[in-house]
């Protein structure tokens, strides 16, 4: 794959490594993951991977009272209770060259409103090590939030795909920039999996007059996310024009908040609501706007779902793939900056 050195522009032949993270231009994972669907044999698909009940084998089970123990007062000579570091909050302020190689701590807040409680990649078994969120500040960390800084400004005509084998800790920097986006006051929506966006965990049906498929709830609960991170950003956004959704239209002085709220409040109007907010997000000034997607080449897969006729869906004909697909075959913000990062585990 070519890569790139500048963000955007092609490098001549090597890619640009960080500790094992390639950072590349969209357009080369866009062609690989086509090339690779094309050659990729076909898979039994006759169930839902949703509804697979897992084999139980020989593991034993243990039945009977549980007995609970009262750390405090053990022997110390025996028991040493884990240590507690006091860390720095990842954010604009702390997002320095004076933090390399030191561990910063995520904002459980934001966990919570961009995932309810699920991390992104492998991070929860990492998060173990201090009892709470917390990862390395390293140079491409700092490498990535600086180029960020740059786009606020004016975007690349095209996005970055963070790429490179399992644990290389492309889920750790895109959660990393997502969480520095939101403290610059950007418009942030990150999607920390789109693994359920393909893989028939999540309800989803027939558009309406389209040929498209919708899932309604995983789009409510991405709008609910951006939301919960980005209400003061999306509040300074004036639409600019009338927008209609559903029996209700919103005036062009209403604001990007306003048209996320309306689509929360009829989940059926969801995807509009996206779509809406994608088209005028990406071409207003006031802002930047951050978009970040974990498992981006999901985008280009045959999924686990299936049409009316039992024929495998590819991710192209759900409307929640389609709309940020632009983003990564050639269609850029104004402000801000469009990043994704690879996943090879499923």
């Amino acid at each position: 794959m070519i890569s790139a050195t500048k963000f955007t522009q092609p490098a001549s032949k090597a890619a640009r490594h960080f500790a094992g993270i390639r950072l590349l231009s969209s357009s080369p994972i866009v062609a690989a993951e086509k090339n690779a669907n094309a050659s990729r044999p076909k898979v039994d698909r006759t169930q839902s991977m949703a509804f697979t009940k897992k084999e139980a084998g020989n593991k034993r089970t243990r039945s009977g009272t549980s007995t609970s123990v009262n750390l405090s007062a053990a022997n110390p000579a025996y028991y040493t209770a884990p240590p507690k570091p006091k860390l720095d909050l990842l954010s604009k302020d702390t997002a320095t060259a004076s933090h390399l190689n030191t561990f910063v701590q995520i904002d459980d807040g934001f966990l919570q409103n961009t995932g309810k409680g699920r991390y992104p990649g492998h991070l929860a078994a990492d998060f173990k090590l201090f009892g709470k969120p917390a990862l390395l500040y390293r140079q491409v960390t700092q490498t990535l939030v600086d180029q960020m800084a740059l786009n606020a400004e004016t975007a690349p005509k095209r996005a970055t795909v963070l790429d490179g084998q399992n644990g290389a800790g492309k889920s750790a920097e895109l959660l990393k920039l997502a969480m520095v986006a939101a403290t610059s006051g950007h418009i942030v929506i990150y999607a920390l999996s789109t693994l359920p966006w393909v893989n028939s965990s999540r309800p989803y049906g027939p558009g309406y007059k389209s040929d498209l498929f919708v899932q309604h709830e995983l789009v409510n609960e991405l709008l609910r996310s951006v939301v919960a991170v980005s209400r003061e950003a999306l509040s300074k956004v004036p639409l600019g024009k009338s927008v209609t959704l559903g029996k209700k239209t919103l005036e062009s002085g209403n604001t990007l908040a306003d048209l996320v709220d309306l689509g929360l409040q009829t989940p059926s109007l969801a995807h509009d609501a996206l779509d809406q907010l994608l088209d005028i997000a990406r071409t207003q000034t006031v802002v930047p706007v951050f978009i970040g997607l974990d498992e981006v080449n999901t985008l280009w897969c045959q999924t686990s779902y299936r049409d009316q006729e039992d024929n495998v869906l590819p991710a192209n004909r759900f409307r929640l793939a389609r709309s940020f697909l632009p983003f990564f075959e050639g269609q850029s913000l104004a402000k801000g900056w469009v990043v994704g990062a690879t996943s090879y585990a499923e």
